[in-house]
């Protein structure tokens, strides 16, 4: 499951970074339906996500020349796309524990 998460977190960020550099750009499109297909997952598949989203910004972080947007899009990217229940990519009850 790690790869797919990776991916996706990968994916999904790529794209929704580009997106915002080209506003008439299909992009948009494209981001509505992940988000839409993975507003259905499962807690499970949630973790996943989220220990993905940070492997991916642990890794940007320890790049040379790291991108600051990237590392924005990480930090945030359960909250990003769930809202609900998360602060950047831990769920508020883990937070509190």
């Amino acid at each position: 499951m790690n790869s797919i998460a990776d991916a996706l977190v990968y994916a999904a960020t790529h794209i929704s970074c580009r997106a915002d550099e080209d506003e008439d750009n299909e992009d948009d499109s494209a981001i509505g339906h992940i988000m839409a297909y993975l507003s259905r997952a499962t807690s499970d598949e949630e973790d996943a996500l989220a220990n993905a989203a940070k492997r991916a910004l642990a890794e940007e972080r320890s790049l040379n020349t790291p991108q600051q947007e990237l590392i924005d899009h990480f930090s945030t990217w359960m909250e990003q796309l769930f809202g609900r229940d998360w602060d950047g990519n831990d769920r508020f009850n883990e937070r509190s524990e």
